[in-house]
């Protein structure tokens, strides 16, 4: 009899022991899903504040340009952005300290319409050689080149400075646009182009009737000058 309850004992024992294991594991996978979700709740909660204090902060001030400016500008460019804050940020100079300035997007913008304009040039000049090519493109959107298209389109009515108004400043709005209309469209150059095309009018550019002769001459000079480094001569002098 003795030996059947202890039997009975040792059971119950190890019954209870899988329960407490058992309650174990609940409690540590309900822990883990209450922390999971504060988790998220916390990173919901931060992220959501961020973007308001980036869009309080940093476009507070852009966000008071007027509804007719944008539109303007956007049929000018024949594009809608779809963040308008891009456009806002793309027509403000550095001269307004006290919200954010084009200057990012014009870098931007510099490097991507260089980029597209040299895309365009290799497909539709298959003759040209790098030195053409290059030429082409420095004409293309050099920022004298950009100050005409500024100044054409009427840009210049819907720049946001104090008191500050130059050429380059022309120039460095049509990059800024580039750069807000690149960051807009997920950076995908071929529709940037296809916007930008009839802005910059590239293949209305003239060629200069020398300009064959002119790369042929700087050519030679480059070439005399590379073999004066290599024979350790001096610079060679014109007479």
């Amino acid at each position: 009899m003795k030996h059947h309850f202890t039997q009975l004992d040792h059971g119950v024992s190890d019954d209870v022991k899988m329960a407490s294991a058992l309650e174990v594991v609940v409690a540590t996978v309900v822990l883990a899903l209450v922390l999971h979700i504060f988790w998220r709740c916390c990173r919901s909660f931060y992220l959501n504040h961020v973007k308001k204090y980036i869009s309080s902060s940093s476009f507070a001030a852009a966000s008071s340009l007027e509804p007719s400016t944008i539109a303007a500008v956007e049929e000018i460019l024949n594009y809608t952005f779809k963040d308008k804050r891009l456009l806002e940020e793309a027509l403000t100079h550095s001269s307004c300290r006290e919200i954010i300035s084009y200057d990012r997007l014009e870098f931007l913008g510099d490097a991507a319409l260089g980029l597209t304009v040299a895309i365009h040039f290799f497909r539709s000049e298959p003759k040209l050689n790098p030195d053409q090519l290059t030429q082409r493109r420095k004409e293309s959107v050099c920022n004298e080149r950009l100050t005409h298209v500024a100044a054409r389109l009427g840009l210049y009515r819907y720049i946001r400075s104090r008191n500050v108004m130059s050429p380059n400043i022309l120039a460095d709005v049509v990059e800024a646009l580039a750069g807000a209309v690149y960051v807009d469209l997920n950076f995908d150059s071929t529709k940037l182009w296809m916007i930008f095309k009839d802005v910059l009018m590239v293949d209305e550019i003239k060629v200069p009737k020398d300009f064959e002769s002119r790369e042929i001459i700087n050519g030679a000079q480059d070439e005399l000058y590379r073999l004066c480094g290599r024979k350790k001569w001096g610079n060679p002098i014109y007479t």
